[in-house]
């Protein structure tokens, strides 16, 4: 049958690598896509096989070319919004995101959380929060995943309240904090200027919520105090680590040092020198 022929066709360029014969085979039965049943999977298998051998423009391509004839599922819907996430086209996001809702392939938490995490990583909170707000009232619970996105680009634009009222949206949701969350909140307090506030979140949140400190976080608060001037603030956070249960790692040397260089402490310098051969850890840094 001519669809068994066409599937085949398709299947064995897909299997013999040759990506373009494969999509230009599939875009050139054009209008006939619409009657053929198994459209919608081969296309998927055209989508995955591009974005595999890192040939995605020609999986975004080959949609805007026959998207009219067939409708995907909401997995290669997925995976076409996030080429478009990776490659920083939100706009091509936001229209794939807009096909879907005109076909009645109904958005999930994957589709929210890939457009969020774009547009929070390009600074547009507002859209960000916006199609938070969406999925809420669609019933879509946000997960850890979504909500640290939206804490990282609150903080990246020093924006200390709304980070605090999400922070608060989170806890409502039952969605507990991780080393993720405070590492962002150590920074965002830290570009403010409020070094307590970065050593109450570190000192509250592993009790509070049931995990240990990692050695991002430790770093990070030594990032916080030595660019707010407080190198003496930064070596306590160093030297409380091992009490922790953490060893430090590559970053929190690289950090030590050029805070202690930064402040002229060439005594403390050469002091985390001797600690860092000590420990075996030179051939990191």
């Amino acid at each position: 049958p001519p669809e068994e022929a066409f599937v085949a066709m398709v299947e064995a360029l897909l299997a013999g690598g040759d990506l373009r014969g494969a999509c230009a085979v599939f875009r050139d039965a054009g209008p006939q896509l619409s009657e053929l049943a198994r459209a919608p999977s081969l296309f998927a298998a055209c989508v995955k096989a591009c974005v595999q051998c890192k040939q995605a423009q020609l999986a975004l391509e080959l949609y805007a070319d026959t998207k009219d004839h067939f409708i995907c599922s909401k997995v290669t819907f997925n995976s076409l919004i996030d080429v478009f996430v990776r490659q920083g086209d939100m706009a091509g996001a936001n229209e794939l995101l807009r096909d879907m809702t005109l076909k009645n392939v109904t958005p999930d938490l994957i589709t929210y959380s890939t457009l969020v995490k774009g547009h929070c990583a390009r600074g547009d909170l507002e859209q960000g929060l916006q199609l938070l707000g969406l999925m809420q009232r669609r019933g879509i619970k946000p997960d850890a995943v979504l909500f640290n996105s939206i804490l990282d680009g609150c903080a990246h634009k020093q924006m200390r309240t709304l980070t605090e009222q999400v922070l608060l949206d989170m806890d409502a949701a039952g969605i507990s904090p991780s080393n993720f969350t405070v590492s962002t909140l150590v920074k965002l307090y830290g570009r403010c200027g409020d070094l307590d506030a970065a050593f109450r979140v570190v000192d509250t949140f592993p009790s509070k919520y049931g995990f240990q400190v990692n050695a991002q976080v430790f770093t990070c608060l030594m990032s916080a105090c030595i660019a707010n001037g407080a190198l003496p603030r930064a070596v306590g956070v160093y030297e409380s680590m091992p009490s922790h249960g953490c060893r430090p790692d590559a970053k929190t040397y690289q950090t030590l040092l050029s805070g202690c260089l930064r402040a002229s402490d060439i005594a403390r310098a050469v002091g985390t020198l001797r600690e860092v051969l000590a420990c075996g850890a030179a051939a990191t840094l």
